[in-house]
C-alpha cells in the first residue's frame, strides 16, 4: 500500500503526511479524513475510530456519539456489532508487553466459548490498531510492527518516521530521520546504497 506521496507534502508536517498516509490505508478522502481528525486529540484514536468505521461500515457519526458518550473503544466495537476478533493478528507466539495481557485474554476466552466475555482497554485497542495498521500498509512482519509500537510513540510519528526512512524526506534536502526500529546492518546498508542510486 506504501506509496511515495512527493510534493503533495507540506514541508515538515507530519499531521499532514499521517493524513495522506491513513487516506490512503482506510480509503478514505484526504478532507474528510482530517475534518473528523480535528475532533481527537489524539492520532491513535482517529486511527481506532476510522478502524471501527470501515470494520462495521456503520455511520461515523454514529461511532463518534457512542465515544463522546463515554464508551470504551472495545465497548463500541461491541455496540455496532463487531466480533472481539477483529482487534487482533495472528503472531506466531505469545507477545510479550505491552500486548501479552491483551492476547492471553482473548486466547482463553475463546477456549471457554464462542461469545468470548473480556473487555479491552483502550489502550490495548490503540495498541492493536497501530500495529496492525504498521503491519498492512508497510507489509513488516506482525512482531516487527509490535516492536514498534512498544516503543511508545504515537501512529502519526511510527508511520512518518517509516515513511521518511523509505522514501527520504524530500522536504529537508533528501535527508532520511532515522527510524523507529532496529533494522539489521546490511537491510540499513542496503537502503544507504538504494538512495545513493536515485
Amino acid at each position: 500500500m506504501d506509496v511515495d506521496f512527493g510534493a503533495l507534502v507540506r514541508a515538515g508536517d507530519h499531521s499532514d503526511l499521517f493524513f495522506h498516509i491513513s487516506a490512503r490505508y482506510f480509503d478514505r478522502d484526504r478532507p474528510t479524513l482530517e475534518a473528523w481528525g480535528h475532533r481527537f486529540v489524539s492520532p491513535d484514536d482517529l486511527a481506532v475510530f476510522v478502524f471501527l468505521v470501515n470494520r462495521s461500515g456503520k455511520s461515523p457519526d454514529l461511532i463518534f456519539s457512542l465515544r463522546k458518550d463515554g464508551y470504551s473503544w472495545f465497548d463500541v466495537g461491541t455496540k455496532i456489532g463487531l466480533s472481539p476478533d477483529v482487534w487482533f493478528l495472528p503472531v506466531a507466539k505469545d507477545p510479550g508487553p505491552p500486548y501479552g495481557n491483551a492476547y492471553g485474554k482473548w486466547r482463553k476466552a475463546k477456549k471457554r466459548s464462542r461469545n468470548p466475555a473480556f473487555v479491552l482497554s483502550d489502550t490495548d485497542t490503540r495498541n492493536l490498531v497501530a500495529v496492525r495498521m504498521i503491519h498492512e500498509y508497510y507489509g513488516l512482519s506482525v512482531d516487527a510492527a509490535m516492536e514498534m509500537r512498544a516503543s511508545g510513540r504515537d501512529v502519526r510519528i511510527l508511520v512518518v518516521d517509516e515513511y521518511r526512512l523509505r522514501h527520504g524526506d524530500r522536504m529537508e534536502a533528501g535527508k532520511p530521520r532515522p527510524s523507529s526500529r532496529k533494522q539489521p546492518k546490511s537491510d540499513a546498508k542496503s537502503r544507504k546504497e538504494d538512495r545513493h542510486h536515485d
